[in-house]
């Protein structure tokens, strides 16, 4: 009886490596899938992108920094059987120091430095769901 069963746990325990290897070829799967259509500018999959640029030597001065943040989503929206409508939004957040400092002929009061959003960018384009061959 105790071969039995050691036989059984042993059948149980190098098993569990075959479910292992069958969940690991459908992760590859996925993620081949997944790697398809991050290259496919027109696929039904929602992103979430930022752009950063940093603008160093701004202002009179030269010694200052400021910097622009791009919050850029792509929202694919399903609008038929066979039609999409993508839409991409560009939204910068800015900062820009205080670019006088150390000039009263220029600022007489002292400048401030300013935050916040930009001027919005919006564009939606059709697409059909399926692009064929």
């Amino acid at each position: 009886m105790r071969l039995l069963v050691s036989a059984l746990v042993v059948l149980v325990l190098s098993g569990a490596g075959w479910g292992q290897d069958a969940l690991e070829g459908a992760a590859e799967d996925e993620a081949s899938r997944l790697a398809k259509q991050t290259q496919n500018p027109v696929a039904d999959l929602i992103s979430l992108p930022f752009q950063n640029n940093t603008h160093f030597g701004a202002g009179v001065s030269g010694n200052k920094t400021a910097n622009v943040l791009n919050i850029q989503p792509v929202i694919p929206v399903s609008i038929s059987e066979d039609w999409n409508l993508i839409t991409r939004t560009i939204l910068p957040v800015i900062y820009i120091p205080d670019t006088t400092a150390g000039l009263p002929e220029l600022a007489p009061g002292g400048g401030d430095s300013e935050f916040g959003l930009g001027d919005v960018n919006f564009t939606a384009f059709f697409s059909p769901k399926n692009s064929g061959g």
